[in-house]
């Protein structure tokens, strides 16, 4: 906030403007997420295929490479 201050930016009206963009930036994500059929974390795409899990990255990065 000091830092903010010092350079004349009202810190609590830049930290409003940072969640709204934030807050709309993961509504577009998790739409598209969901016209996508993710569902969980991690989720990983490749070639149009669906990897869900950590456990699976191996099969994504094959995939990728074929």
């Amino acid at each position: 906030e000091k830092v903010l201050k010092n350079i004349d930016i009202n810190p609590k009206l830049l930290l409003l403007e940072a969640d709204q963009n934030i807050k709309d930036q993961l509504r577009a994500k998790t739409n598209d997420a969901y016209k996508k059929g993710i569902f969980g974390a991690p989720t990983f795409i490749v070639k149009d295929k669906i990897f869900w899990g950590q456990d699976r990255l191996q099969y994504a990065i094959a995939e990728a490479v074929k």
